[in-house]
């Protein structure tokens, strides 16, 4: 610290008291005397400064385009030393400002701090209230991940409605018709510098504003203490008989006390929030598992209009939102441009509401039209979260969402964000798409698991109501192991395998046909096939896949699965070597299961059942000689339909094949 003599020789240089007196608030007295009800105003100084020093910091490290913005985001929260702290607060306290000056605003209506001579007071706490949100509004897409980027989808939608102006704001603010670089760069240049040089701008005059009218208050403090100060005041003048008090130390006290809870609340919310917001839906679906903890989610997915998204506003224009869907696309106007303007009169108007109800019910309809229109805004947004969260497939949907989120993350800590950017990190991911693809082109007729492989139940039309459509084919969950074919070879006509193919056209001759019969005459309690029998023979067919978790099998259970595949020393239930008839070798050919190699050719071939090829070839021509030849009557995917990079995806998909957390790179 600087001693007495030194600070006063800095002094006589550079009246830097003076200055830091006149920056600060220092040296002129409080309306009245310090008082809680007056900290709101200062700690919103205090919060924007934080705001200021936290951006910076993370200016230094972000990259403000398609290909690096979620990268470096995801740098900072992971890699860089307290990066997720400063970024914590950057975003919090951002929206801790909104609340801040929702109250602060509140506190000078109801102490009438909008009466003559400080209306503009009154007014450029408005206009910082409006850059506040602004900030918010262009900060949260930065990011570039599905809520940022969705989120403002939404809000510039509702800018675009406005009459005459709408497509052109929206096309300033969007830096064209779609979302792209541009739309980046003028997000960055807008929160960075333009609206943060407006708010500096308001923020000076209006403590310009302020200090005036408390040096006037002093003034008049002084001409009261000393006879011979000629200083005259109008009698109904609001602060003619108000005391006062020094604002240091007392008022920057308060100020500081409530700065401190705010900034320990945003803390908690940081520590706390991120778990609380992604555990709370799980439908325990298995293909949306998450690959990281929820407490270290903090950042949804790469922004990707083809990844699954629950659109949603920013929770302070959520209102906006839910009333655009409340009426007809021809009054939609009606909300998003002329309520808006209604509302922001109201509130710039309500100086003069005394000039015709007088102090006493000017005040209180102040007062009513502010907290009613909180609450009514309040209310909408609350039913429309509701009503969103009380949709049947919502926790399925958030599941997704928080899974793909996580996915992204670890994905991109393992192995990087790819040169193409963060979108290709689900988009080359079987996991990720694989449920997608399938859901796209598989589960019109075939089921995952019951559903469609995203979760969500096929549904078809049935008197003008939608149900739950019945399935076409075979549920392909587990495809090609051991347990899934034991259950097919033990009842082929179960609704799992062939049971609903009699509904499909050619369909009756399959569930009717060969596969059905043989598990007839062979297998069950009359069958000469036991359950040993079955199972063996279904780990020798399944060893075909070669399965990433795939158990081994011994000796024995592949010499008896031969036996049944080939009916070269088989034997009965009773131990016995017999003649059997009903072997697999007849109809199919596979090399393992068929010394003698027969070669089958009646039925499909089972050499690689279950592998990437064999499942890549079978779906691009399922009817080919070797598959299902002239019995076929599932379509063919050629390249036109399922491009060569989704076909992998699909396949690795329903192989299990992706990369796994316990996995090394």
């Amino acid at each position: 610290m600087l001693s007495e003599k030194t600070k006063q020789w800095i002094d006589e240089r550079t009246g830097y008291k003076k200055f830091f007196h006149a920056i600060f608030l220092l040296n002129f007295p409080t309306k009245r005397r310090s008082r809680w009800q007056n900290i709101w105003g200062g700690a919103l100084v205090l919060l924007m400064l934080l705001e200021i020093i936290t951006g910076t910091l993370l200016m230094t490290v972000y990259s403000p385009s398609e290909a690096a913005a979620w990268g470096s985001v995801h740098y900072i929260e992971t890699q860089v030393d307290l990066g997720w702290f400063v970024r914590g607060l950057h975003h919090y306290v951002a929206h801790m400002m909104i609340v801040a000056v929702i109250i602060h605003i509140f506190l000078v209506i109801i102490s009438a701090g909008y009466r003559k001579p400080k209306e503009f007071v009154y007014w450029t706490s408005l206009l910082i209230g409006g850059v506040i949100v602004g900030l918010t509004i262009t900060g949260n897409p930065l990011p570039w991940d599905q809520k940022g980027y969705w989120s403002y989808q939404i809000e510039t939608g509702i800018a675009g409605t406005m009459p005459g102006i709408g497509s052109s704001l929206r096309s300033v603010i969007v830096g064209g018709s779609e979302f792209g670089n541009l739309t980046l760069t003028r997000l960055y240049t807008i929160h960075v510098v333009v609206l943060p040089v407006i708010a500096i701008l308001l923020f000076t005059i209006h403590m310009a504003l302020v200090r005036r009218e408390r040096l006037r208050t002093a003034k008049i403090k002084e001409a009261a203490d000393d006879p011979e100060i000629d200083f005259e005041l109008d009698e109904d003048d609001p602060v003619k008989d108000e005391l006062t008090q020094p604002y240091w130390p007392y008022q920057t006290t308060r100020t500081l006390v409530l700065t401190l809870i705010l900034i320990g609340i945003v803390i908690l919310q940081m520590l706390v929030y991120p778990t609380l917001k992604n555990q709370h839906v799980a439908p325990g679906l298995a293909e949306w598992e998450m690959d990281l903890p929820p407490s270290e989610i903090k950042l949804e997915a790469p922004a990707d209009s083809s990844i699954p998204y629950i659109a949603r506003p920013e929770w302070f224009v959520r209102f906006l939102f839910e009333l655009r869907h409340m009426v007809p696309k021809e009054l939609e106007v009606l909300v998003t441009a002329v309520l808006p303007g209604v509302l922001l009169a109201i509130l710039i108007l309500v100086p003069f509401y005394e000039k015709v109800l007088g102090e006493k019910w000017g005040q209180r309809l102040a007062i009513a039209v502010y907290m009613g229109g909180l609450l009514i805004i309040c209310g909408i947004s609350w039913y429309g979260v509701n009503l969103e969260r009380s949709a049947p497939d919502y926790a399925l949907k958030r599941s997704q969402e928080i899974a793909y989120a996580a996915r992204a993350s670890w994905l991109a800590s393992e192995n990087g964000v790819p040169p193409e950017g963060p979108a290709s990190l689900l988009q080359n991911d079987p996991k990720s798409i694989g449920p997608l693809i399938f859901a796209r082109h598989c589960g019109v007729c075939h089921t995952w698991n019951g559903h469609d492989g995203t979760g969500h139940y096929i549904m078809e039309m049935k008197d003008g109501k939608k149900v739950k459509a019945t399935p076409r084919a075979s549920d392909l969950a587990g495809f090609a192991t051991t347990e899934w074919i034991a259950e097919f070879l033990t009842d082929p006509k179960a609704p799992r395998f062939f049971g609903h193919l009699g509904t499909t056209k050619g369909g009756d001759a399959i569930l009717h046909g060969d596969m059905s019969d043989w598990a007839d005459s062979y297998v069950g309690p009359e069958g000469v096939l036991s359950k040993e029998d079955i199972e063996a023979v279904a780990a020798l067919i399944a060893r075909e896949a070669k399965h990433r978790n795939a158990e081994l099998v011994s000796e024995s259970v592949i010499k008896r699965g031969v036996s049944v595949f080939s009916g070269i020393d088989f034997k009965d239930k009773s131990g016995k070597v017999v003649d059997f008839d009903g072997y697999c070798a007849q109809c199919h050919a596979m090399k393992a299961g068929d010394p003698e190699e027969e070669g089958g050719g009646a039925a499909p071939d089972l050499n690689g059942y279950g592998s990437s090829k064999w499942l890549s070839d079978f779906i691009r021509n399922p009817e080919a000689e070797h598959f299902y030849g002239e019995k076929n009557i599932m379509p063919s995917f050629e390249e036109s339909k399922l491009s060569q990079h989704d076909l992998n995806l699909l396949v690795n998909w329903m192989r299990g094949e992706w990369q796994r957390p316990e996995e090394e790179k």
